[in-house]
């Protein structure tokens, strides 16, 4: 699954090297108004002297034109047209599920052992984690998924990509196999099985979410319904957070601890979705109950409106690189590198910036005609946020948290 971002990177290179530049093409993710969206490079130092206007005009006919240039001696910064990109991305969808394209590529991933979490090792528990994770990447990816009813006699055929979870790699690797290695998990007294730990980290996820969240529910069977769904949210975050094939120790207190910290990212992540939840309801029982405007299609809505840095930021850094990164993760080109922790990374980097966004900017305004337009463009760009947060959740076997 390429992009549309991807696309425009490769029609910039190849419009500059047919013109005899040997260049390079970096795509930046911060400081985007001051630097720019991508920084082009001469590879050999050289000055690079571009016809601006020619370029910008043959731009007009890619996914994302181009809107300014600044050439500086070997470089050259470069800003998409930020009102064209919006309507194209939102209305593409290309996070979306339903929309993904097939690349007719085939690949059968081994399924995970059992969902008894009191039967099986905290390894066992992240292998099957990878497993779970890896599938759904190339699911969204764009492959053809082969289930192991499809196989016979349990072969998988030559012209299918088999990915096997290992715990030691085969010597030599067999060429119709694509392993990849899982560090074992180093355990204690405390977390002797993946029940255990699920449970420990349902307890820190409840403190945080009563402390830092201000979680309260006068329904207890659903209270801990919810903080069971935390714990085991951590307990996923916990296995994906370093490289897949490095060793996790939770053997002592302080190791356990440790590997805690990241306990914000599973409930930071939630509690974002459920924030924006909150406001998508808000704003829908606002239209029912005719106290707003429901929002108009992407082609009725004035993009130019969205004008703050993060605004920009969750179109370009994530919404439009989701293709990308699900391409990093399960692994592209000769010597493909399967890598689950490139997506969390993603996530967590994007919900910072969500989560800036939505404190520092005031999404539902008044029902004032003046203000709606720009609340119908922050609307539109949040709910694709939510819709591909809904995608990443389902890849990581994460339940969605509508409240808290």
């Amino acid at each position: 699954m390429e992009g549309i971002l991807s696309k425009t990177q490769q029609l910039l290179y190849n419009y500059l090297e047919n013109l005899g530049h040997s260049i390079t093409i970096k795509m930046l993710d911060k400081n985007l108004c001051q630097m720019g969206d991508m920084l082009v490079k001469s590879k050999t130092d050289s000055e690079l002297l571009l016809d601006e206007q020619a370029l910008i005009a043959a731009s007009k006919l890619w996914p994302l034109p181009i809107s300014a240039i600044a050439s500086c001696g070997n470089s050259a910064n470069i800003w998409l047209d930020r009102t064209t990109a919006f309507r194209t991305a939102l209305s593409l969808k290309e996070w979306n599920g339903s929309n993904r394209s097939m690349n007719g590529a085939k690949v059968y991933v081994e399924q995970p052992t059992v969902n008894e979490y009191n039967t099986i090792s905290m390894t066992e528990f992240r292998a099957n984690i990878l497993r779970s994770t890896i599938k759904k990447c190339f699911l969204y990816g764009g492959y053809s998924l082969i289930e192991k009813t499809d196989l016979l006699d349990n072969d998988v055929p030559s012209d299918v990509m088999h990915v096997k979870v290992v715990y030691q790699r085969s010597k030599p690797s067999p060429e119709s196999q694509m392993e990849v290695l899982c560090g074992v998990v180093l355990t204690g007294s405390e977390t002797q099985n993946a029940a255990q730990y699920i449970q420990l980290r349902a307890n820190d996820m409840h403190l945080t979410a009563l402390h830092r969240y201000g979680l309260r529910m006068p329904d207890t069977s659903k209270l801990w319904e919810l903080v069971s769904s935390l714990g085991r949210s951590a307990a996923i975050v916990d296995m994906l957070q370093s490289k897949h094939t490095n060793v996790i120790d939770m053997r002592t207190q302080r190791e356990l601890m440790r590997n805690h910290c990241t306990s914000k990212g599973a409930s930071f992540i939630l509690y974002n979705y459920a924030r924006l939840a909150t406001i998508l309801r808000k704003h829908a029982k606002l239209v029912q109950n005719g106290q707003a405007l429901d929002i108009p299609p992407v082609y009725e809505i004035d993009f130019s409106l969205l004008t703050e840095p993060e605004e920009w930021q969750l179109l370009y850094a994530y919404l439009l690189r989701f293709p990308d990164t699900v391409r990093l993760t399960t692994g592209y080109g000769k010597s493909p590198q399967i890598a689950p922790y490139h997506m969390l990374n993603f996530t967590l980097c994007m919900i910072k910036c969500l989560s800036k966004y939505y404190r520092r900017v005031r999404i539902l305004t008044d029902a004032r005609p003046k203000l709606q337009p720009i609340m119908s463009a922050r609307l539109c760009l949040i709910s694709a946020v939510f819709d591909m947060l809904k995608v990443i959740l389902d890849i990581f076997d994460m339940e969605p948290v509508e409240e808290m």
